[in-house]
């Protein structure tokens, strides 16, 4: 077997759409320790996307057993790898927004906009984010939230203890009560140490067990595996994206820098 080249570039070029054909097996078998969700076209022959369940596209060149890691651009300034990302982000969003179960969400607010949103209880990025909600009377107004929570103990150790502690003790609340634990815990960091936020000792209930197992099921049915994932008027904002969710909320005249940098300030 020839040895395997992988190459790094942007393709700058003129868009002429053409159609050809290629197996995925052929295309995992260049790949073949990695899940391939789907395989795309591009404009240049032979050259093919290789879509992750992440949502990454990689390239490849089949006939000479090639990576190309980068973006394809035309010559007009048009991102078409951004495009087909875009793309596929908006018809994963769909099907989510029809498949998910929003009577098993963490719901939060009244307002206009459907927010559907995947967290990690331990997650800084989501910590913010609910802080940012907590301190801001104009974003809370803009959603209904529909929060559901994941662990990844990979990077966050104590997550699964954490998020069955917070289901168990959720169980009984009324849901003013549930949002209240949510921001003691993610907000106020009342169990919040070096290596994360720790629980009490507690007995985990069924009930607990159910929740995260359908959230975590959620995730991996749809390849979520970063977040804050939200899902806004069947877009998806993939990581803490203030401006792209401001702007899909209808929220003008915000300074996203100053906004992003107030809420991690004097914040673990």
């Amino acid at each position: 077997m020839k040895k395997l080249i992988i190459l790094t570039f942007i393709a700058v070029f003129s868009l002429t759409v053409k159609s050809y054909a290629v197996s995925l097996q052929t295309v995992q078998s260049i790949l073949p320790h990695t899940k391939i969700s789907k395989i795309l076209n591009t404009p240049i022959k032979g050259l093919y996307g290789a879509l992750m369940p992440s949502g990454q596209i990689v390239y490849v060149y089949p006939s000479k057993k090639l990576l190309v890691f980068g973006q394809i651009w035309t010559n007009t300034g048009k991102n078409l790898t951004n495009e087909s990302m875009a793309g596929m982000q908006a018809s994963k969003a769909k099907r989510i927004a029809k498949y998910v179960d929003l009577a098993k969400a963490i719901k939060i607010g009244h307002g206009p906009v459907k927010v559907i949103e995947v967290m990690n209880i331990d997650c800084p990025y989501c910590r913010a984010f609910e802080r940012l909600t907590a301190e801001s009377k104009t974003l809370r107004d803009k959603m209904t939230r529909y929060v559901f929570l994941i662990p990844q103990p990979s990077i966050h150790p104590h997550s699964t203890e954490m998020e069955l502690y917070y289901f168990t003790q959720a169980q009984n609340l009324s849901n003013a009560a549930k949002i209240a634990l949510l921001n003691k815990i993610m907000v106020k960091q009342a169990y919040l140490t070096k290596t994360g936020n720790i629980a009490p000792k507690f007995k985990q209930s069924a009930y607990a067990m159910k929740r995260l197992e359908y959230d975590t099921a959620l995730a991996q049915k749809f390849s979520i595996f970063g977040v804050p994932y939200f899902i806004i008027k069947n877009q998806a904002v993939l990581g803490l994206n203030i401006g792209q969710i401001y702007k899909l909320l209808g929220i003008k005249t915000v300074n996203v820098k100053k906004i992003q940098s107030n809420i991690f300030k004097n914040f673990k």
